[in-house]
């Protein structure tokens, strides 16, 4: 046993309990229980409101608590000219059940405190008003965590506080070296040599604080001067704090710790001129600016000195697998935008610390966007393979790369290998940052690492120890590097070098975190208003761009972005994925609902306003939202109806197509031109027998088609983001049928089903249609099970070792089998409005209009349709849904098939309404935008950002390159190519109204047409 270390580890107690020289309570408070402020403007608090507060009283009986505390403190005259700082304390050390403060002195805000920043510094002044506005760190649990108030004014010895931390820090790194090393040897003499100076006789008093000088200068030559030395490995250090926009607290709250976190960081760069830090998502700073102006103001400065980075491209930290691609886009653009106005910065990294997997439609979406690095560190949380690199060049699915790199911060522990874990909360300390060098892997590429410190997810940042600690580990000695202040800027551009060399390794494809597989399904409530509000919002700028250009109408761009900011918003990572309070989804579910009517109410009135001035003999007038002609189903005075040819992006005047009658029903079975399906007994499906092909569609030996699967779901840890692997050891099948009966509605017809499970409902309708070779299963389920997750399964008779899956502007193929660990971890993934399944010249889609979770091996498709946990909403997915899938059987591949295109139908089709024979100024048929190519899908029109210029954004989504033309319904006068953040390039020849260009497999396109 090394009892040197044992004796230094005691001196570091005793200098540490005599950095406080003499301590005064404050203990008089004024108290008075609030809601949560409005601006920084305080109350009285000799009013008729506050009352005396006791020495033992609690606060905080109530979930949600939120208080004013106030108290004048008095300085000893004794005490002038010393350091001099307030230390709270409030009976709990728990970081999620302490309470939380912004602290004013003498009505001005000056810090947060918490658990991790207790202490004001109060040096200078004599006296001070003290208010504090306390609030519980966990809101919307049910927790009650009633807590004491106490203050303690403390007298401090700068010089013993000092000692204490250039003895700890080498001490620290002792802790995790080899003992049997020159190095270790050489440090704990020097260590054991400075603590012999000590006169530990008799801690506190004056021969004790009378020893320090020459033991702190025999330090600081002996270690810090003449031993340390610049190493080639450096560890570039930047202030962080990760601030979960919602997650175990409410929206309302996060507002709070924003003015906390940022405020605390402020008042430390006072204390530490080296100090630089960095902050992600431009809804914080619009929060704090609307919450704190004074602050945000001091922020302002901070940026403009070049010491507070502003740096991630997003409006939120997003999902990146259940986002749409535009949202993608608009979370880049909305957050971009908001930086360069509001502090002059133009984002060149995208910073997702804490997302739970990447979409490999991103390198391209960030390269458009001018986004050309990519920083990480959540896919360290692999539960089964490890990444094998950290810094490597990330290509998509069209080949764009973006240089990418993973924080790779954790503990450094003697003898024990890099761990796969890593943190965006780094502490700072020595086994931080040698761990943060030790696990990074690709070292012959650099000689730098990014070490991101401070108290995060619930917001708090760095701490005065952490940068007391850094400024020790400066010069590296023994096992640790150099630890110095940077920025992340700084540190991606010393990465130019390894992005130029051929050898860096290269990530093609998704970031699959192998973990939280859950999030794709959890709170489907959610989900389903997500996609709505996207697809609505889309459908509004298209009508109100086409109402433009036809009508001269005004386009409402203000208050279509202010409907695209909370939909921006909810698609935070812990808030879309499903795993918030309860509380969070409350608000949703109030917020959605009048986003998704005000959008409707936009698309609906530009689509009045057209109707009224369409010249016609009479018919039906139906809007296409898709960008490629369609002729499909639409809902026509309330019955369904088949349409033909309806222009992209356009309308049409037309006639239906008269009803024949022909899907045949009969006891169980339904059949039209194209297919014939039986049921059982039970309502599952025993053939889908496809008449064109003349073949059976599914496997029976492995169980009927369209089961509701059940399975038991208690994953190992994280309920609401996980999906355990063991999940697939039971199932449970839903096969009580209560009720079968016919229906039939225009153009489609079906049976209607009605099921029991234990104790919730499933009514499911299976529409067969008179024209489309495709089944509908429109599904209202109330849901009343908890830990049970449901999927539907199709057990199809395809042969094929890989599915397709719709991803944002494209597709990614997926292995069926699970031959290695990294194929057997993709157990469930995430798809958008389809997944494929083909072997050579046939194949089953699989279509969903809110659905994420999917799982297709061995032949069988499952679609995962509710999750039901319990933590940390214990009511999550309780209560009624509804949505629809399709299953679509048809011959070639999905390209083939028009599986794109049936997928944009069944989640925003076509709407009609009949047509009085009228005279008006506008055409019968009419298409703003079309392309010539089937591949090639326009998915969004809009009016520019800063122009009266019309933004079209189409992908390629087949994998095929194309030669295109482009038609405009409209005679522009110029068109020009631009980046996704709509700045323009290179500019296009026009013919007439069409421009010609070429299109790579799955590239995303941005024109500008003036």
């Amino acid at each position: 046993m090394d009892f040197t270390m044992n004796r230094i580890d005691q001196t570091l107690q005793v200098l540490q309990a005599g950095i406080c020289r003499e301590t005064i309570p404050v203990d008089q408070w004024r108290y008075s229980p609030c809601g949560y402020k409005q601006g920084n403007e305080l109350p009285d608090p000799m009013g008729p409101d506050f009352r005396d507060f006791g020495r033992y009283e609690r606060w905080g009986e109530v979930p949600d608590s939120h208080a004013w505390f106030f108290t004048r403190v008095t300085v000893p005259e004794a005490w002038a000219g010393q350091t001099v700082r307030l230390r709270l304390e409030t009976g709990s050390d728990s970081d999620w059940h302490n309470p939380q403060f912004l602290a004013y002195l003498d009505g001005v805000m000056v810090q947060g405190m918490d658990k991790n920043h207790r202490e004001l510094d109060l040096t200078g002044r004599t006296e001070a008003a003290l208010t504090l506005y306390a609030y519980p760190s966990n809101t919307g649990q049910d927790i009650r965590c009633p807590s004491e108030l106490t203050g303690f004014l403390e007298r401090i010895d700068p010089s013993c506080e000092k000692l204490y931390y250039d003895l700890r820090v080498p001490y620290e790194v002792l802790r995790f070296s080899e003992p049997n090393t020159r190095a270790y040897a050489d440090v704990l003499r020097i260590l054991r040599n400075a603590v012999d100076l000590l006169d530990c006789r008799c801690p506190g008093s004056e021969r004790f604080y009378a020893s320090i000088p020459a033991a702190e200068q025999y330090l600081q030559k002996a270690l810090y001067t003449d031993y340390c030395t610049d190493q080639p490995e450096t560890v570039l250090c930047i202030g962080h704090t990760h601030i979960d926009v919602a997650w175990l607290w409410t929206l309302a709250q996060t507002r709070e710790k924003v003015q906390r976190s940022f405020s605390t960081v402020l008042r430390l760069m006072e204390r530490y001129p080296e100090y630089r830090f960095m902050s992600s998502q431009a809804q914080l700073y619009a929060y704090l600016k609307e919450e704190s102006p004074e602050t945000y103001e001091q922020v302002k400065a901070m940026v403009a000195a070049g010491r507070w980075e502003v740096e991630g491209g997003m409006w939120v930290e997003a999902d990146c697998n259940l986002t749409s691609g535009e949202s993608l886009v608009r979370q880049i653009l909305f957050g971009k935008r908001f930086f360069r106005k509001e502090f002059g910065v133009d984002n060149r990294v995208l910073w997702l610390p804490d997302v739970f997997g990447y979409s490999a439609a991103l390198p391209q979406i960030l390269r458009k966007s001018g986004i050309d690095r990519f920083i990480t560190s959540k896919i360290s949380w692999n539960e089964t393979n490890q990444m094998p690199c950290d810094l490597f060049r990330w290509r998509g699915i069209d080949g764009s790369e973006v240089l990418s790199y993973f924080l790779t911060a954790q503990t450094q522990i003697r003898g024990e290998k890099p761990a796969n874990y890593t943190t965006y909360n780094s502490n700072n300390d020595p086994a931080s940052i040698a761990g943060a060098w030790n696990r990074f892997q690709q070292k012959e590429f650099s000689h730098q690492v990014l070490n991101t410190f401070g108290f995060g997810d619930g917001g708090g940042g760095p701490t005065a120890e952490m940068l007391e600690m850094r400024r020790r580990m400066e010069r590296g000695f023994g096992a640790c590097p150099n630890a110095r202040i940077g920025t992340v800027t700084e540190f991606v551009e010393g990465l130019t070098a390894a992005e130029q060399d051929p050898r860096l390794p290269v990530w093609s494809g998704e970031l699959y975190l192998e973990l939280h597989r859950g999030t794709y399904t959890s709170i489907a409530r959610n989900k389903r208003y997500n996609r709505q509000c996207e697809l609505a919002y889309q459908a509004a700028e298209l009508f109100s761009a086409m109402g433009g250009r036809l009508l001269n109408l005004a386009y409402p761009r203000e208050i279509l972005n202010r409907g695209w900011e909370p939909i921006l918003l909810y698609q935070f990572h812990d808030i879309i994925p499903g795993s918030s309070i309860k509380a969070v989804y409350d608000e949703c579910d109030r917020v959605y609902p009048t986003l998704l009517a005000q959008a409707e109410e936009l698309k609906a009135e530009a689509q009045r306003q057209i109707a009224e001035r369409v010249t016609t003999e009479g018919g039906t007038l139906v809007f296409n939202p898709h960008g490629f002609p369609w002729s499909g189903p639409v809902v026509l005075e309330g019955k369904t109806r088949f349409v033909e040819n309806i222009p992209a992006k356009g309308y049409a005047v037309v006639q239906p197509r008269p009803l024949s009658g022909s899907v045949v029903l009969e006891d169980r079975a339904m059949e039209n031109a194209f297919l014939r399906v039986e049921l059982d007994e039970n309502g599952n499906l025993t053939s889908i027998y496809d008449k064109r092909a003349h073949r059976q569609v599914l496997d029976l030996t492995k169980g009927p088609g369209n089961r509701l699967e059940v399975y038991e779901d208690y994953p190992r840890s994280w309920d609401a983001w996980e999906i355990s692997n063991y999940y697939r050891d039971k199932v449970y099948c839903m096969d009580q049928l209560e009720a079968l009966e016919p229906v039939r509605d225009g153009a489609r017809s079906g049976f209607r089903l009605h099921r029991r499970f234990l104790e919730s409902t499933v009514e499911q309708t299976i529409w067969m249609y008179e024209d489309i070779a495709k089944l509908d299963f429109e599904t209202t389920i109330h849901w009343n099970q908890h830990h049970q997750l449901l999927k539907a399964a199709f057990p199809v008779r395809i042969n094929a070792n890989r599915a397709t899956y719709e991803i944002q502007f494209g597709s990614v193929e997926r292995p069926t089998h699970e031959n290695t660990s990294w194929d057997a971890a993709k157990f469930e993934v995430c798809a958008h409005k389809y997944c494929d399944l083909s072997e050579y010249g046939y194949g089953v889609a699989m279509l969903n209009d809110c659905k994420y979770g999917h799982d297709i091996h061995h032949g069988v498709l499952r679609l995962t349709l509710l999750k039901s946990a319990s933590y940390p909403n214990p009511e999550a997915d309780q209560g009624l849904h509804r949505f629809t899938y399709s299953i679509v059987p048809h011959q070639g591949d999905f390209r083939e098939a028009g599986v794109v295109q049936l997928a944009y139908d069944l989640n925003d089709p076509m709407t009609a309404l009949p047509l009085p024979a009228q005279t008006g100024s506008l055409p019968e048929r009419h298409s703003l935008v079309s392309v010539s190519a089937p591949n090639v899908i326009v998915d969004t029109v809009k009016q520019a950002e800063d122009s009266d210029a019309l933004i079209l954004r189409l992908y390629e989504a087949w994998n095929q390159s194309a030669e295109i033309t482009v038609t405009f319904g409209f005679a522009p006068k110029r068109v020009c190519l631009c980046d996704l953040m709509e700045q323009e390039g290179e500019e296009l020849p026009l013919r007439g109204n069409t421009v010609m260009l070429p299109v790579r497999p799955f590239e995303i396109i941005t024109l500008k047409a003036d």
